[in-house]
C-alpha cells in the first residue's frame, strides 16, 4: 500500500503569497486560531470550494472530477471534527477558477460569512494525483502558512484529501491533525465475526478475515504496518499478528490456556499481553525479537487490558484484586503497582493517550457504562459519554479524539466518536447491517 507524500509548490501564484509573507510576516502565524481545549466552540466558518481540475501545462480539465472528490473529502473531516462550519458552495461570490488564478477576493469572502477560505488545484499526471492548496485568513486578507503539494497514486486520492485536511487543521488550532489515519475493528453480521479496515471517516473499508473463527481485539502497531488480534482459529484463544502490506499473518501469543489483551510497546519492540497458563490471568511482557517472556503481576485478582505510556515506561492496567474492577499503573518492570480509580465499582479497559497526559477508561453506575478519562495520578476524572453500554476506548493519534463501542439494546454495536472536551459525539458512517466494536486506531499514514 502506498503512501500520501507531499512537497513544496512551484508555480506562479507561489510568488504572491512570497510577497503577501514578506511583508505580513505575523499575519501567516498569528490571525485565526481555535482553541480547541475549550468545550462549546462555536464552529469557525470556512470555505472550501472545488478544487480546479488542471492539466500538468497549467491549463483547466473541464472533463476531471478529482477536484471536487478532494473539496469534498475535505470538508467533511474538517466538519466531522466539530471546529469548523462549512460554508455553502452555492453562494460563493468567486469560482475556483479566478481563486486559484488571481489569488483570493478577501471583500467577496467576507461577504460570504467566512473566516478562512481555501484554494487549490489538482494536476492530473497519468497515475499520479497531486493536490496543491493554499489556506487564507480572510479579515487579515494574508496567507495562513505556505502553499503545498500532497501526492498519492490515483487509487488512494482520498489520503491526498485526508493530509490537506490534517494541514488545515494543524494551522488552524495548532494541533496535529488525525485524519490521515485509520480504524481496524472487529465486524459483526449474523453469526460471524471479522476485522476489518477503514479510514477514519468510515470510507474504504476493507476486510481482513473471512469470519470462519472468532476474533477480538485488534491493535494497531506503532507503525501503522501490523496488527496483533485475539483469533480461536484453533480452538482456543490465542494472539496472532497480521502485517498489513503482505497479508502474513502468524501465532505472537501461543500459551496453555488464556492469551488476550494484546498490546504494542511504544517502539514496536515488546508486547503485553494476559496470560493465564500459570493458574491465574497476569500480565505478562514478550520481547519480540529474543521471545522472552517476563511476568509482571502476581496476585489472586484477575489482572488484564495492559497498555502502555507512549514513553514506555509505564503500564496501566485493570486488576479486581480490591474486589472490583479498577485501573492500576505500574513501571514496566511491575514493580510501584499503584492503584488510580477510586470512585464507583467498576472501571475497566484503560487506555493510555498518545499524549500521555490522560488516561481512557469505561466507567460503570446507575445502570450504565460511559467513556471517562483521568490523568496518570488518578486526578481530575471526567466522563465524557453516558450510554446503556459505552466500550473500548481507542485513542486517536492526536489525542484529542477517542473512539468506542456503543452497544444499543437490541440493535447491535457500532462505532462512535467524541472530543476529548466531551462535545461532538458523532457516529462512525458504516453499512446498516454491520455491528462494529473493539476499535483501534492507527498512526497517521505518511
Amino acid at each position: 500500500m502506498n503512501r500520501a507524500t507531499h512537497k513544496g509548490l512551484s508555480f506562479s501564484y507561489l510568488l504572491l503569497v512570497s510577497l503577501l509573507v514578506l511583508c505580513l510576516p505575523g499575519m501567516a502565524r498569528a490571525g485565526l486560531q481555535i482553541d480547541i481545549s475549550k468545550g462549546g466552540l462555536q464552529p469557525m466558518p470556512i470555505a472550501i470550494p472545488k478544487f480546479l481540475d488542471t492539466n500538468p501545462d497549467g491549463s483547466v480539465n473541464p472533463s476531471a472530477a478529482m477536484g471536487n472528490r478532494i473539496a469534498d473529502v475535505i470538508a467533511s473531516d474538517l466538519e466531522r471534527s466539530g471546529l469548523f462550519q462549512i460554508l455553502d458552495r452555492k453562494g460563493f461570490l468567486q469560482d475556483s477558477a479566478s481563486l486559484w488564478k488571481e489569488g483570493p477576493n478577501f471583500s467577496d469572502w467576507r461577504k460570504n460569512g467566512a473566516e478562512a477560505v481555501v484554494s487549490g488545484a489538482v494536476i492530473d499526471s497519468g497515475g499520479q494525483v497531486n493536490a496543491d492548496f493554499f489556506l487564507h485568513d480572510v479579515y487579515r486578507g494574508a496567507p495562513v502558512g505556505k502553499g503545498q503539494r500532497f501526492s498519492a497514486p490515483k487509487p488512494e486520492w482520498h489520503l491526498v484529501a485526508h493530509r490537506i485536511a490534517d494541514e488545515i487543521y494543524s494551522r488552524l488550532t495548532g494541533e496535529s491533525g488525525y485524519f490521515s489515519s485509520r480504524i481496524v475493528f472487529v465486524a459483526e453480521r449474523g453469526d460471524k465475526k471479522w476485522l476489518s479496515i477503514m479510514d477514519q471517516d468510515g470510507l474504504n473499508r476493507t476486510d481482513l478475515t473471512e469470519g470462519r473463527s472468532l476474533v477480538l481485539t485488534p491493535r494497531f502497531s506503532p507503525s501503522g504496518e501490523t496488527i496483533f488480534f485475539v483469533s480461536y482459529v484453533s480452538g482456543e484463544p490465542r494472539i496472532y499478528r497480521r502485517e498489513l502490506y503482505t497479508g502474513k499473518t502468524y501465532p505472537e501469543g501461543d500459551y496453555p490456556g488464556l492469551n488476550s489483551a494484546p498490546s504494542w510497546a511504544p517502539d514496536g519492540s515488546k508486547m503485553a499481553m494476559t496470560l493465564n497458563k500459570d493458574g491465574n490471568a497476569e500480565i505478562y511482557v514478550k520481547d519480540l525479537g529474543s521471545g522472552t517472556l517476563t511476568r509482571l503481576t502476581q496476585n489472586p485478582g484477575i489482572d488484564t487490558s495492559p497498555s502502555w505510556s507512549p514513553d514506555g515506561r509505564r503500564i496501566v492496567f485493570n486488576s479486581d484484586r480490591g474486589g472490583s474492577p479498577q485501573i492500576y499503573t505500574m513501571n514496566a518492570d511491575g514493580s510501584n503497582q499503584t492503584r488510580i480509580t477510586f470512585a464507583g465499582n467498576y472501571n475497566a479497559a484503560p487506555s493510555w493517550s498518545p499524549r500521555g497526559d490522560l488516561i481512557a477508561f469505561v466507567k460503570g453506575g446507575g445502570g450504565g457504562f460511559g467513556i471517562s478519562v483521568v490523568n496518570p495520578q488518578g486526578n481530575q476524572e471526567r466522563t465524557l459519554t453516558s450510554s446503556w453500554m459505552d466500550e473500548s476506548p481507542a485513542w486517536a493519534p492526536n489525542g484529542r479524539v477517542i473512539a468506542f463501542t456503543r452497544e444499543m439494546q437490541g440493535k447491535g454495536s457500532k462505532l462512535y466518536t467524541i472530543d476529548l472536551t466531551g462535545q461532538n459525539e458523532r457516529i462512525v458512517p458504516m453499512e446498516a447491517d454491520i455491528r462494529a466494536s473493539d476499535p483501534s486506531w492507527s498512526p497517521l499514514l505518511r
